[in-house]
């Protein structure tokens, strides 16, 4: 059937269409809170697949996203790629961080450095102080993601054949 690098592309584009069409539609604009989709993707690809592919991927969707943007580019290509770098460390053959709540708990701490990374780099030039950044943009934007990163909880999860093909 699908390649699982076929199967990850059409799920980042897609996470990058949401992205940049309709996140309108579950962000908190009042407070300017938005959730990152394409990172909750990325995580997951390094979870599933390792630290080369998420990297990678990072840095494919970073990269659309800041060109889409037109603002400071290569900064989230930056961020993306770092956070799957790291998420690619807690790639385990028992799926052990794809279970429950653990996936939820990994996005927020991954955004939580995400997050520093992309909002001191981007403010840098402000005379903002780190609390103010921090209480701000970085913990409740990291905060929402992970709950809207409990969406993964409904989809059924799939049994593993023994059998390769």
């Amino acid at each position: 059937m699908f390649s699982p690098y076929i199967k990850y592309i059409i799920l980042l584009i897609l996470a990058i269409v949401i992205q940049k069409s309709f996140i309108w539609l579950i962000s908190i604009s009042q407070y300017n809170i938005i959730p990152d989709i394409p990172l909750i993707i990325i995580i997951f690809i390094g979870l599933k697949r390792g630290r080369l592919e998420a990297t990678i991927s990072g840095f494919a969707a970073g990269l659309i996203i800041d060109i889409l943007s037109g603002t400071f580019v290569g900064l989230s290509a930056l961020v993306y790629s770092i956070i799957g770098f790291i998420a690619g460390y807690f790639k385990r053959e028992d799926d052990k961080y794809l279970k429950r709540y653990y996936f939820s708990l990994l996005v927020f701490i991954l955004l939580l450095i995400g997050n520093v990374i992309y909002f001191f780099t981007y403010f840098q030039s402000y005379s903002l102080l780190f609390l103010e950044v921090l209480l701000k943009y970085v913990i409740p934007n990291s905060t929402y993601t992970a709950l809207v990163s409990l969406v993964y909880l409904i989809f059924p999860r799939r049994k593993q054949s023994s059998l390769a093909y």
